[in-house]
Order: C-alpha cells, then structure tokens, then sequence
C-alpha cells in the first residue's frame, strides 16, 4: 500500500468513520494502524477494544487483521487469506522456542474461506524447510487422536481413590482398562511405552503404569499404601490422604498439596517466633502479660477487637502468598521473551520485591536489583508474586500483557489459598495453628479488598488525608471503633472531618453511607458445655451462639466520596470465619466458615445460629487459669479491620 502510495488501501469505510472509531480506542498502537485499515487483536488489549476490532473486520471496515495464534480457537473471524507467519512460540516453561500442536495450526487454516462469501480460501503456512515435509504429511492425511489420560494420571488416579472408586491395585488397573488410553495403548503400543500389543504387554504396561503412579502420589503424601513398594501385589490396599482430598477437591495438581503443607508451616513458625519477639518486648516494658506463656490479660465474656501487630501481619499474609505462588499451580505461567527484563524492573516498585526477605525481617528494604538474581527474573513463580504485589499496591504494570496475566493469577488466588487451608488443618494439633488460621482470612481480606496488609483500614471510607491522624486525636484508632459507635455520635465526628459546604456535606454523607454498610458482627446467647460421645466415651466440648450481624448495604454504597468502599462487587453478601483457640500455647480447636450474610435492603440484623464442636481435653490442658479458657475470634473475610474476639471461660 505505501509502494503504490494508496495508505487506505486496506480501508473498506470512509476515513472520517474510522476517525470516529479510533476516537474510542484506548490502545495507541491499535488506534494508529486501525487508521491504515489494519487491526491488531490479542490479549493485552481491553475487552471494549478487542470488540471493536472484531466488529470492523466482520463488517469489511478494516481488511488486515494481526492476530495471536488464540483467535483460532476463541473468536469466529473467517478470512479469505489466512498466513500463519511461523509454527513455533515462545514457551516460559522451558525458555525456549516450541512447535504449535498441528491441531493449532490446522485451526488457524480453518479460518481460511467466508460462508456465503468465498467459494474456497487461501491458507499460507510460513515453515523452517526442514519441517516442509512433516507439515504436508499431516495437513493433508488424518492423523489418529491419543490420549492424553498419561500426562495427568496421577491427577485422575488420584481423584478416583479420594472419592473411593479406587481401593487396590487390582481396582486402579481395572478402571485404566476402562478408559480410551487403554483402547490407545492396545492400537499404538509404542507410543506410550508399551513392549507389544499382546494381552500379557498390556497388562504388564498397566500394572507398571498403576505402580508407578502410586509412588508418585506416596512421595508427595497423597495416598497411603498398605504394602511396601517394592512388595505391591494386585490386592494392595490403598487409601486417601488429607493431601489427597485437597488435590481432589480444589483441582490442583498432585505435587501442590505437599508445597502448601510445607509453606503453611513456615508461616506458622515465623508467626509463632514474631509473636514471642513481641509480647517478650511488652513484657519487658511492664506491660500486663504473663512473660512464661505469652498469653493477654483476659477479659472474659467481653467482645473486644481483634487486632495483629503491623509488623506480624505482613510478615504473615507476605509468606502467605509467596509460598502459594511457588507452587507448581503456576509453572506453566507465560515467561515471555525478555520479560525477565519486565520483572526486574517491577521488583524494584513493589513493596517486597521478589521474595519474602523484607517482610520478614532478613533484609532491609527497597530491593534493588542485582545481576545475580537475573535467573530468578525468568521463574514464572517469581513473576507470579510480583504480580500480586503489584495488585495489592496498585502498582502500575510495565506491559499490557501484565494486565491478562494478573488475572489469570487473581483468578486463582483465593482458591488455592482456601486449598492452604484445608491442608493446613491437619496440623490443628501444633502450637500457633490458632494464628495462623486467623491469618488465612486475613490473606483473604487484603486480596478481596485489594490492599496491603499492614495499611489502616479507615483509608478505606474515603477519608480526607488527615482524617485518619484527626480520628486518633480524638480516641478513634480503629475501623471496628468508629463502626461501633451509635450514629448520633459518628454522623458528626464524621462530618467534622470534612470542609463546610455543599461539596463537603456530599463527601460526609457518602462515608457515612459507606460506614454503616460494613458489617458488624457479634457473638450472642454464647453457651459452652461439654458431652460424652456415646460410641467412644470420649468428651467433646460444644460451643453454640447465634453471630448477629448488623449493617445496611445499598446500591449507592461505593459512589462519590464512598469510592474507596471495598464491598461494592459482592452484592451485600459477606463471608465469616469463627476460629476456637486455646488460651495458652495456641492451639485451633476449632474452625467453621460462615457465608451468604446478606446485607442488601435489610434493616434487622442477620442472625445465623453456630455451632463449633472441639477436643474438651485438649482445651482444658491449655486453658491457662482459673479453670480455663478458649479464645473465639469472629474475622469478616471481605473486610478489613472488623475482626473481633472474646474469651469464653471453661467452666
């Protein structure tokens, strides 16, 4: 087009249509080659702009459209020409270039001829000439289908023995002979490994192919074998794990539950040595603890607010999510060319930068860069963290590709970490499992509120700058305060923080609307007691109380000077977590997850009925004094800084 000086030449609409269009677009490489009747479509664009471009390549208006090799499988635009200018992509996993799977490159031909249109339609597929050969053979002759059931046997094998399909050796091989990569095995023998077609080869292959498979989910504490390895007979029994059940129910990959375990653990001991740290300071400043145990002054049958010192609660929630982003969920993560340049440069912007060093004390901060950390640049565990660090600190991102990779990560987020967990309440026996289940919701809190941990959840409501400093002055230090205050006398401490006027009026009034919406949460009519289980004699503590919560959510909720408000995208639903403590020693005794409190349109507060069952003889080994106590902490997994908790006597 520019050789025959004719830059429309590709243009099917008149120029003051395209600069209508192109007026509308937000991507400014897009907006300057729309103008040559040229679109660009991939997945760094936004979701107005990727519609746009494809409405005008459906309507003619633009004629050349540069894709990425996806648009084969999601998006119907049909093409007279179709030219995939190479078969090979970047792969972050192994940093280096892969072939497309040819099903790929026969789905970008297939967009090659419009209905109605074309009565036939060009394809030109641009290959290394050694490959010439190899990629008529297959666009030209079918080629069988195999099964994929291999590269992720363990998964399924898995998940089949977590639901008790599978009880033995003898039932695995029976349920793989079942299945199309049995059929596979038997038509294409080589392919998978197998020695021969024969029924006696097949057998064996299956066997092997069950053996092996059972040590893989062994090592990483999936399944518990009966027999030893190496004496597996067809009748060996085989039962489930608690890792088991969490690759099972939250769909994660066989080797990802062992990681969390492991991660948990860390968290756990590094809360439990900060805790120690602190409360040893305060000791040591005359402050009323008990300096053997570590444990506060009790206040019993009062609620008081929940509160976990600044430093503790990074550390924590930092730990959190770095151990949930080195994961084997994020493996396959793209990596792309010189991207590791992207993550160098975003380390030195995020709060903690590319591991776990600063928050916990290890190392000072900013982080600044250093060539020996060029490798850890190019993990896509690394880039996964800087990106929820980025998320949480709204930092802005180098690239647009960023912006599709910090979703599929968000994505993702809040399922592995209630996956954490789980997996993490196989340790309720372990001193500091109380805290660290606390902090599990607190992790949840900063990522649905989108914010740092360690921030003041007051700048939250929108506040002027030094609303939250003039809150203090006045006694006012918390969320959970100020929430708590009847509205006689928060109505005006919060129009006192604001300028005289009309403007200012409207910004009060918007706090005041986001205030009264966040949940308030309380425990009533608590009763402990305990009873006798009647098959094992054992005693077994019970603790019931009805969680009142208080609030009015509305639809304004969020707008003008509320736009800080963190609950506008639930829809008036809220989330809790009772977490039961020992007073001592901090053990979980017991954990329950409460949802759907809706709030929307409701005057009366919203009553739900609890009740938490515990070991009775564990809670009075730890009681501490005066005939015992548990720890019940209430913490609202969609906001920060409502937490709350109270001490419930033994006797």
């Amino acid at each position: 087009a520019a050789g025959d000086e004719n830059p429309s030449a590709f243009l099917g609409c008149p120029d003051a249509y395209v600069e209508s269009i192109t007026s509308t677009i937000t991507d400014a490489s897009l907006r300057h080659t729309l103008s040559f009747g040229i679109g660009l479509h991939h997945a760094g664009l936004t979701s107005s702009d990727r519609e746009t471009v494809e409405k005008m390549f459906l309507n003619g208006d633009i004629q050349v459209l540069v894709a990425t090799a996806t648009l084969a499988w999601g998006v119907n635009l049909p093409a007279h020409l179709v030219i995939v200018k190479g078969t090979e992509f970047f792969d972050g996993k192994t940093h280096r270039y892969v072939d497309y799977p040819v099903t790929d490159v026969l789905q970008m031909m297939g967009r090659a001829g419009r209905p109605q249109f074309d009565t036939e339609g060009i394809a030109v597929v641009m290959v290394a000439e050694g490959k010439k050969i190899f990629y008529k053979k297959f666009l030209y002759e079918p080629f069988p289908v195999e099964s994929c059931l291999g590269e992720r046997m363990m998964e399924n094998i898995n998940a089949e023995i977590a639901i008790g399909t599978i009880n033995s050796i003898v039932e695995a091989v029976g349920y793989l002979s079942w299945t199309f990569f049995a059929r596979r095995v038997k038509m294409n023998p080589s392919f998978y490994g197998a020695n021969s077609d024969s029924e006696e080869d097949v057998e064996d292959f299956f066997f092997q192919t069950v053996k092996n498979t059972m040590k893989a989910l062994g090592d990483n504490g999936c399944v518990r074998l009966e027999d030893d390895l190496e004496k597996i007979e067809d009748n060996s029994a085989v039962t489930t794990t608690v890792l088991g059940l969490a690759a099972s129910n939250y769909y994660l990959q066989y080797r990802t539950p062992l990681q969390m375990r492991e991660g948990a653990r860390e968290v756990r001991n590094a809360i439990s040595r900060m805790l120690e740290a602190n409360e040893a300071q305060k000791v040591s400043a005359d402050e009323k603890y008990d300096a053997s145990s570590f444990t506060p002054v009790i206040k019993p049958k009062q609620l008081q607010p929940y509160e976990v010192a600044v430093n503790i609660e990074v550390a924590a929630v930092a730990h959190i999510l770095y151990s949930l982003s080195q994961t084997h969920e994020f493996d396959e993560h793209p990596v792309r060319h010189n991207e590791e340049e992207h993550n160098a440069e975003l380390s030195e912007q995020v709060p903690w930068g590319p591991d776990t060093s600063i928050p916990l004390g290890k190392k000072t901060g900013p982080y600044r860069f250093s060539p020996i950390d060029e490798d850890l640049m190019a993990s896509p565990h690394t880039k996964c963290f800087l990106l929820l660090q980025a998320y949480l600190a709204k930092v802005k991102l180098p690239v647009t590709d960023y912006v599709t990779d910090t979703r599929s990560v968000t994505d993702q987020i809040l399922r592995l970490l209630a996956a954490m967990q789980y997996v993490s309440l196989d340790d309720a026996s372990v001193g500091g499992s109380f805290d660290l289940m606390c902090m599990f919701a607190i992790a949840r809190q900063v990522v649905q509120s989108k914010s740092m941990p360690g921030t003041n959840p007051l700048e939250k409501i929108a506040l002027p700058k030094d609303a939250v400093r003039k809150l203090k002055s006045k006694g006012t230090c918390s969320l959970r305060e100020l929430r708590s205050m009847p509205a006689s006398e928060a109505q005006p401490l919060l129009k006192s923080l604001f300028e005289r006027g009309k403007k200012g009026n409207s910004f009060a009034n918007s706090a005041i609307r986001a205030l009264s919406a966040i949940p308030l949460a309380s425990p009533e009519d608590v009763k402990l007691y305990c009873e006798v289980e009647k098959a094992s004699g054992k005693s077994i503590g019970v603790l019931k109380f009805d969680l009142v919560v208080s609030g009015n959510y509305s639809h304004n909720v969020g707008r003008g000077g509320g736009a800080k408000h963190e609950n506008k995208k639930d829809g008036g639903l809220f989330s809790f977590m009772a977490v039961l403590g020992t007073y001592q020693g901090r053990f979980l005794l017991s954990q329950k997850s409460i949802s759907g409190i809706n709030l929307r349109g409701n005057k009366e507060p919203a009553k739900r009925s609890v009740e938490m069952k515990f070991d009775w003889q564990q809670a009075n080994a730890h009681g501490g004094m005066d005939g015992g106590y548990t720890i019940l902490r209430l913490l609202c997994e969609n906001v920060r800084g409502m937490d709350s908790e109270i001490f419930v006597p033994l006797r």
